[in-house]
């Protein structure tokens, strides 16, 4: 599999979501009533990827799911009970041991590849150097509905690092776009989500839900889940001794709904 290089791309003007203690991006709301939309609200089609053309059966098959797709040429996972656990199944699976947060199936995507590379000139005090290319899977499906302009929408979804990742990183977040992503490489997105988290994720096997409001400018159809290293990038490197250095995070129970805002 591909691999990447350590970056950091600062921007102090973006506001960020912390996993566990959710904030406002954008217009600071007092509170919100009921959402709008589809049935449920939920403008997501097949958030918890229960919907499948067929049960996947290794890797880079999240086209299965009804509407997902990927922003790259880097495909993400779609995990099943019925596949094998050497590759996608269903507690056990290849990344690690996890039961799904909502429904009977999950996604899974490769955030980061790190691929530092012993630097035999650098002696003791700085034994690596950066690897080459970048690498990172972005998950992507097509919204029910347009959003509004000026419209106040909710964004939550679920995450966990995968017990046999090696790294784990800042910086996964969602961006609603106008277009449908498609680039012809495996390297990361430029493009700054409207939520993103500040914290590094490091705690293996456990579901965090990732959850954040913003202002549509109202041509948004696309969503795209990953990591976002223009918004913010910090890795940490979880283990010791010789290591796969990858963070993967297992994605489920997608929402996106339009909230109204109510107070003085």
């Amino acid at each position: 599999m591909p691999s990447s290089f350590h970056r950091n791309f600062p921007d102090p003007m973006k506001k960020i979501v912390k996993p566990s203690m959710p904030l406002l991006v954008g217009l600071m709301l007092p509170s919100v009533v009921c959402a709008q939309g589809p049935p449920g609200g939920n403008l997501v089609p097949n958030g918890s990827f229960e919907q499948a053309a067929k049960g996947p059966n290794t890797f880079d098959q999240i086209g299965f799911a009804e509407g997902w797709g990927n922003a790259t040429l880097a495909q993400p996972e779609l995990f099943d009970r019925q596949a094998s656990a050497k590759t996608v199944g269903i507690p056990e699976n290849t990344y690690g041991t996890m039961a799904p947060q909502d429904g009977e199936r999950y996604a899974g995507f490769m955030a980061w590849k790190d691929d530092q590379r012993r630097d035999y000139e650098g002696g003791a005090r700085d034994p690596f150097k950066p690897g080459w290319n970048a690498y990172s899977e972005y998950p992507e499906v097509e919204l029910l509905q347009t959003l509004e302009e000026g419209a106040t929408y909710e964004i939550s979804f679920h995450v966990a690092l995968a017990q046999n990742s090696d790294r784990a990183v800042a910086g996964i977040g969602a961006l609603v776009s106008p277009l449908k992503l498609a680039y012809p490489n495996r390297g990361f997105l430029k493009e700054r989500p409207q939520v993103v988290t500040e914290e590094i994720l490091a705690e293996r096997g456990k579901w965090m839900e990732i959850k954040g409001t913003f202002r549509a400018d109202g041509d948004e159809r696309f969503l795209v889940i990953g990591l976002y290293p223009t918004a913010v990038f910090e890795t940490r490197r979880i283990t010791e001794g010789a290591d796969n250095q990858y963070a993967y995070y297992y994605l489920d129970n997608i929402v996106l709904r339009k909230i109204d805002p109510v107070g003085p």
